[in-house]
């Protein structure tokens, strides 16, 4: 195993940055797993892989024999590699899955027992769910649902309060705050995120950049001490792509066989701007209450700015399949794109041009660090209320978030992600320094709920429209009863 020190992740991208540019931007894990540390423990522990020193954290669980019962987790074919494996064949993933569990079970005495809903639609998952709470059947102990077709159950009460679980530290480091943070209404939060939940890291949006084809253009030299001072704004990156278009194959057609500065999909890769640009559709008032805060004159000038970037310049191709601009970007077709991480462990690993995955841009110099966003399938685990043994549940979800933390994430991200997908030093500084500005939104959860407001910048700019105005309009009222009702929901059912 390579040997890693442990620090933090903000220590390492400063020594990175000073030790190339004179530029560097603070930054911080508001977003992503905790790993901070102090000197001393930098200290102690600087000759220790990230993997030993994690497994030294101690956790304030009780020692508890469950006499073989099994624990019951409710998801879905697509996000199995989060709950279950049952083999190991040398994949470093699926072999860091099975420890997990293995630790767990021999810890505690029990089976994790994955109940899978075939389909991988996350509504009819959700409705499976709701079916098995309503009808108190008792068939899992914990559901895993897509975060956007999760409100209903939170709002038809089906879920437990996190914050009364007697072995739940939502404080802890293997719990992703940056999420939970803003999915807690006063003292109630009915779904979590810990790092079981590894599809908040795969669905994770970034910048993939062509460095091979970048250094043509002078890019690769100087991409990265642009970042490194801030200066990697939107405006900068139009300006960077919107001229760079080639007619490779001479048919004199715009298609996928040419060249091009930016290529995307217009989907759910829009949703990730709102983030990256700090404009929340939902935010607390100064009362901590979550109000509607996207009538704003930055959210209109950022949508007229993305139609720019996608439909009035050369050098960008958005096709209507939402798949071609991944394999334009494999196949060398396109300077940058922008798609979730998932695409480094799978498509682009035979990819033959170096790449590096870059934060999404700021909306200006001023703007304090670089954000971004995950589409919104990742998972949130919720206690069912008829949930037999809530202590139990809360003592092994804690658990599988504990070890999650120790051994599955950080395979995941560091040896994996970084040691065997990254061609270069400048991306491992990049991926910390993207998962490190991870934002998160409390409409994202309600989205089922609340008509219009979560994708309606996706709407306005894949219709290559910048009528802000009138399509919060049709939705503004609708919009805030629904968000009156879910707060509602959650002071009602806040003593569950």
């Amino acid at each position: 195993m390579k040997k890693h020190r442990y620090t933090s992740l903000l220590l390492a991208i400063l020594l990175l940055a000073i030790s190339s540019s004179s530029c560097a931007q603070e930054s911080d894990d508001s977003g992503s797993t905790d790993t901070t540390a102090t000197a001393s423990e930098v200290s102690d522990t600087e000759e220790l892989s990230e993997l030993e020193a994690r497994a030294l954290i101690a956790d304030d669980l009780p020692e508890k024999d469950y006499d073989g019962m099994q624990f019951r987790i409710s998801t879905k074919k697509g996000t199995l590699y989060e709950i279950d494996t049952e083999e190991t064949d040398g994949d470093i993933l699926k072999d860091a899955l099975f420890e997990r569990n293995q630790r767990i079970e021999e810890r505690f005495n029990i089976e994790i027992v994955p109940v899978i809903t075939d389909s991988t639609d996350g509504y009819e998952h959700v409705n499976s769910v709701r079916q098995s709470i309503m009808a108190a059947d008792d068939a899992f102990d914990l559901a895993a649902t897509y975060v956007f077709t999760t409100g209903p159950l939170v709002t038809e009460g089906c879920f437990l309060n996190w914050l009364n679980m007697p072995h739940t530290d939502l404080s802890k480091p293997w719990w992703i705050n940056g999420i939970n943070e803003k999915f807690q209404v006063g003292d109630a939060i009915y779904t979590a995120v810990g790092d079981t939940c590894l599809s908040t890291l795969k669905l994770t949006y970034g910048v993939f950049f062509n460095r091979t084809i970048g250094e043509d253009y002078g890019y690769t030299e100087t991409i990265y001490d642009t970042i490194r001072c801030g200066e990697w704004t939107i405006d900068k990156f139009i300006e960077m792509t919107r001229d760079v278009y080639s007619d490779v194959n001479g048919d004199t057609v715009r298609d996928s066989g040419d060249f091009y500065g930016f290529t995307a999909e217009k989907y759910t890769n829009l949703d990730v701007y709102p983030f990256a640009f700090d404009i929340s559709i939902i935010s607390n008032d100064k009362n901590g209450v979550p109000q509607l805060s996207l009538n704003t004159p930055k959210t209109i000038e950022a949508i007229e700015k993305i139609n720019t970037l996608y439909w009035g310049a050369e050098g960008s191709y958005i096709p209507e399949d939402s798949f071609e601009p991944i394999t334009m970007f494999k196949n060398g077709n396109a300077l940058f794109t922008t798609t979730y991480l998932e695409n480094a462990f799978s498509t682009f690993r035979v990819m033959n041009d170096d790449y590096s995955i870059l934060p999404y841009p700021k909306w200006d110099e001023s703007q304090e660090k670089y954000m971004t966003g995950a589409m919104d399938n990742y998972s949130v685990l919720g206690i069912p209320v008829t949930v037999s043994d809530p202590e139990m549940v809360s003592i092994i979800t804690e658990a599988m978030n504990i070890e999650s933390y120790k051994t599955l994430y950080p395979t995941y991200y560091k040896q994996a992600l970084q040691d065997k997908f990254s061609r270069d030093e400048e991306s491992i500084e990049m991926i910390d320094l993207l998962i490190s500005g991870r934002n998160f939104d409390f409409c994202t959860l309600f989205s089922s709920n609340i008509p219009g407001m979560p994708w309606m910048f996706r709407t306005l700019v894949a219709a290559n429209s910048n009528d802000f105005a009138s399509a919060y309009a049709a939705s503004e009222a609708a919009a805030q009863i629904e968000l009156d009702r879910i707060l509602e929901a959650y002071e009602k059912n806040a003593d569950n």
